[in-house]
């Protein structure tokens, strides 16, 4: 019986280790170098590859960000038992958006009128 216990506590351990890193955030360690940069001061081609960089990293947090899943995992005992359990909701309220992807957001927005300032882009 105590072989099993060992034997079903590594596969828990195994099982929490790939559920929280599967719902770590989308967004790169790349995301705050970008937002320190100064686009007011890039040459015209700088912008362009700049607000490029931008919306890729979007795209990638978009498709990565699960900041909208709850994981919860409890361990007890009680005389000579012992349990544990995992709980997973998917949380409805909010934009599911993390702080980093609302600030990428918002600066792309601003390259991009820059850029229209620019005559980069279309008005």
């Amino acid at each position: 019986m105590h072989r099993i216990n060992d034997s079903l506590r590594r596969y828990l351990w195994l099982f929490t280790v790939i559920i929280m890193s599967g719902c770590a955030s989308g967004v790169s360690s790349e995301a705050p170098y970008l937002l320190e940069q100064d686009y007011l001061r890039m040459t015209d081609a700088e912008l362009i590859s700049y607000e490029q960089e931008l919306s890729d990293e979007l795209v990638n947090a978009s498709r990565t960000d699960n900041r909208d899943v709850g994981i919860g995992i409890g361990f007890g005992s009680w005389g000579g038992n012992f349990g544990y359990g995992i709980h997973a909701d998917k949380w409805l309220g909010g934009s599911g958006e993390s702080d980093m992807v609302r600030e990428l957001r918002v600066r792309r927005e601003d390259v991009r009128n820059e850029m229209r300032r620019r005559k980069l882009l279309p008005e």
